[in-house]
């Protein structure tokens, strides 16, 4: 097993997250931070590619590169209490291009979107557990 961890404080209306060192400011829509759903779909993203770059070096295909886009549908009624409306992204679409003139490339795609952890994330029910702590200042 891997534990991937992050830390992060509020800083007005700006979550300021450290990982492995770096520090990423999100904020709300709006603002001139990427949003939370905006840093998911660049992680799924990424990983979808990276897990493409893997795989063909597993199996020896070469690539000469992979270019990505991936949107995300959310329903702000959510996120501002409508019942009935979730508050998260309600659909999300990648559209990839794989640089290759491996005849086993096809191999390669099939494998990735089988074993891309963050596409599985997303597609999966994941166990999730929120504990709260209340300090008075």
């Amino acid at each position: 097993m891997i534990t991937f961890t992050a830390e992060g404080r509020l800083d007005k209306d700006t979550a300021v997250i450290n990982i492995n060192d770096n520090e990423f400011k999100i904020g709300l829509m709006g603002s001139d931070n990427p949003t939370p759903e905006e840093f998911l779909l660049g992680a799924a993203l990424s990983c979808m590619m990276l897990t493409v770059y893997y795989v063909s070096k597993e199996l020896n295909v070469k690539i000469e590169g992979v270019e990505g886009y991936i949107e995300g549908t959310l329903d702000p009624k959510g996120f501002q209490g409508e019942p009935g409306v979730p508050p998260g992204l309600l659909q999300v679409k990648y559209d990839l291009t794989v640089l290759s003139n491996d005849e086993r490339i096809e191999e390669v795609m099939k494998l990735s979107l089988r074993r891309c952890p963050l596409k599985d994330t997303l597609v999966r029910s994941v166990n999730v557990e929120v504990s709260w702590k209340i300090r008075k200042v």
